[in-house]
């Protein structure tokens, strides 16, 4: 009889799933209130976002040294000997990556690093839908608990995100497993984005659990508005950006019109929208909210209101 054999890279993510599973499960307990499992399903985000932000950096500059080490020229970026004049068109009518650093590096780490993202996400989704249920069955206790039910206490924009990014991460996974995987240095560069996570965290917790306290609320919307638009915003073009100059691109909306594939384009296009919109939204809350916030904050700090 024939063990069942796992590939190195799905057992790296059934691990990360298992690991974040029992953390669940003993911070939680064996019968959580709704509540009890919100504050472990956000205190495990926070420590997630936390190790996978540390590891990403760990990798790209470790990147960054190789490339340097083994560049002919020295260059801290060796892709740039692979710019437009040199490399040229594929005959797809894009720039040649095919000696592109940025896009053909592979690496056991990085591989490690999208696993440990993909078991959480799909172990995350698993606490949301359940903290779902619970409050379903706290109001609603003599109602049978439906997924259409449930969906109703969940919170749906961020299910979408994980589901969405988990099934994006399990098809690279599958590419990993048939050797023909690309790009991990530009995915773990995108992983950069859960850096904003623990300040986002925070203000729930403050919203949660300190309502009235204005003067708490106020610092960390700020900090959020920033760390928002630097890790989901202003990320994306910095990576388009870092790219182009692979080609002797000049500019990330020059290489986004002239030097990406349309997949790529409809891609990062959509999600710099979708992020860019999460941002403006919530700046225009925070600034809503302002003027009353000030006031209380002045109050609560004995400063003259004019």
């Amino acid at each position: 009889m024939t063990a069942l054999s796992i590939p190195s890279n799905l057992a790296a993510v059934l691990a990360s799933f298992t690991v974040y599973g029992l953390i669940h499960r003993y911070g939680a307990g064996p019968k959580p209130s709704p509540a009890r499992l919100g504050v472990v399903t956000k205190a495990t985000s926070t420590l997630h976002s936390t190790l996978t932000t540390v590891l990403a950096v760990y990798f790209l500059r470790r990147c960054r040294a190789q490339w340097a080490e083994t560049s002919s020229v020295g260059a801290a970026d060796p892709s740039v000997k692979y710019g437009a004049t040199a490399g040229g068109l594929h005959p797809g009518g894009y720039p040649d990556d095919s000696k592109n650093p940025l896009l053909q590096t592979r690496s056991t780490l990085g591989n490690a690093i999208t696993a440990v993202e993909c078991g959480y996400l799909l172990q995350d989704t698993i606490s949301l839908l359940r903290e779902a249920r619970l409050r379903h069955r706290l109001v609603q206790p003599s109602s049978k608990s439906t997924l259409r039910s449930v969906l109703q206490y969940a919170d749906n924009t961020l299910l979408f995100h994980h589901i969405s990014i988990a099934s994006a991460l399990l098809v690279l996974h599958y590419y990993i497993h048939r050797d023909r995987d690309r790009g991990i240095y530009i995915i773990v560069q995108f992983l950069l984005m859960n850096s904003s996570t623990p300040i986002l965290n925070l203000r729930w917790w403050l919203r949660t659990y300190h309502p009235g306290n204005k003067i708490l609320r106020l610092g960390p919307d700020i900090a959020f508005i920033a760390a928002f638009y630097m890790a989901r915003v202003w990320l994306v073009g910095w990576i388009i950006r870092g790219y182009g100059k692979s080609h002797g691109y000049d500019s990330a909306w020059r290489v986004y019109l002239e030097g990406m594939r349309l997949p790529c384009q409809l891609g990062t296009g959509a999600l710099w929208i979708a992020n860019t919109t999460w941002w403006a939204l919530l700046v225009m809350s925070v600034v809503k909210r302002f003027p009353q916030e000030l006031v209380s904050v002045r109050k609560a700090m004995d400063i003259p209101i004019k």
